[in-house]
């Protein structure tokens, strides 16, 4: 299963509600949290090591995403319109 958070407004929850999802489902099967967001804040609560899942950056999500079976994706805010178009395609 693949979840995008999106919204076109920033500080909506977009990355509180990633990591809530991400947590859910890692209790379910193995959970993989894409940080596209530029601020990196999921990336920074990953550091602390304090998250049951994997948190990589976009640019790393070819090399992980096969690995998982839920991947959460952790957008920007105002993503274009060709970032829309491939987080809905799926990673």
């Amino acid at each position: 299963m693949i979840i995008t958070v999106a919204s076109f407004k920033g500080g909506v929850g977009k990355t509180t509600t990633a990591v809530h999802l991400a947590v859910y489902l890692q209790a379910k099967d193995e959970t993989l949290l894409i940080d596209g967001d530029p601020n990196r804040s999921a990336s920074g609560w990953a550091k602390r090591g304090d998250l049951p899942f994997k948190v990589i950056d976009e640019r790393q999500a070819a090399k992980f995403a096969p690995k998982y079976q839920h991947i959460v994706i952790d957008t920007q805010a105002r993503p274009q319109q060709e970032d829309l178009r491939s987080t809905s395609r799926g990673v």
